[in-house]
């Protein structure tokens, strides 16, 4: 029903979703700045960060909670 409370996730569930969203960014991101933006290790990190937060907090994880609470 609309206006019913949504009952948060355990920390089990947002963590698992948190390790979901971060593994296929963190795996391919820093490989294609190397490949494609620059090569220093320091500058790589620092943009892949730039770019991962971001995706995660305000993409990856509400739309993860947002299905996830549509299931419940």
């Amino acid at each position: 029903m609309k206006g019913d409370p949504v009952s948060s996730p355990s920390r089990h569930i947002i963590t698992l979703f948190t390790f979901t969203a971060l593994l296929p960014l963190v795996y391919f991101i820093p490989p294609w700045l190397k490949e494609n933006v620059i090569d220093n290790h320091f500058v790589i990190t620092v943009l892949a960060l730039v770019i991962i937060v971001p995706v995660v907090s305000y993409i990856a994880l509400p739309l993860l909670l947002k299905l996830y609470n549509a299931n419940v």
